[in-house]
């Protein structure tokens, strides 16, 4: 009994051990060629300290059904995956600016999938959010990143589960 109490007072007290991975979804807009459509993104990361980490995530266009045939139209963001580092700032006990750098594969089309209008263009990805660290296991936040290759600028609120 006493060893559950202990237990439960260390799994509760705020001085515990530091939760290295995040799981993060981000919703949000990517704005291309004119047109604003909503995205969604999932990441996976690790953080070695509070300040570096590296990430793996995948994005998509929430738009499916895309206007038109026409070959001759501006490419449009369809997805992309890729990986960056990421540093901290920290601001605050709660508040840390984040910077990020990687490589990203981004995949767009030309109207509707079927006609097979699509090209994959790989490039960096540069990123910066202000995140708030709600308690041990959670953040939320404001992104706003860039896939440069293909000229692409994503905005949106993102949360993260550490673990």
């Amino acid at each position: 009994m006493l060893a559950g109490t202990a237990f439960a007072a260390q799994a509760q007290s705020t001085d515990v051990a530091p939760t290295h991975w995040r799981f993060g979804v981000q919703l949000g807009a990517v704005h291309d060629n004119g047109r604003t459509d909503p995205i969604f993104q999932l990441s996976f990361g690790y953080a070695f300290d509070p300040t570096w980490s590296v990430e793996a995530l995948i994005a998509g266009n929430l738009d499916f059904v895309r206007e038109g045939t026409d070959p001759t139209q501006p490419y449009e963001f369809d997805s992309a995956w890729g990986a960056r580092v990421r540093a901290a700032l920290p601001l605050s006990e709660h508040w840390t600016l984040d910077g990020g750098l990687g490589v990203a594969t981004v995949h767009e089309e030309r109207g509707l999938t079927i006609h097979g209008y699509g090209r994959d263009r790989t490039g960096a990805l540069v990123s910066g959010d202000l995140m708030y660290r709600l308690g041990r296991r959670w953040s939320l936040g404001l992104e706003v990143s860039s896939f440069t290759q293909s000229h692409t600028l994503n905005t949106g609120l993102r949360s993260e589960f550490h673990f």
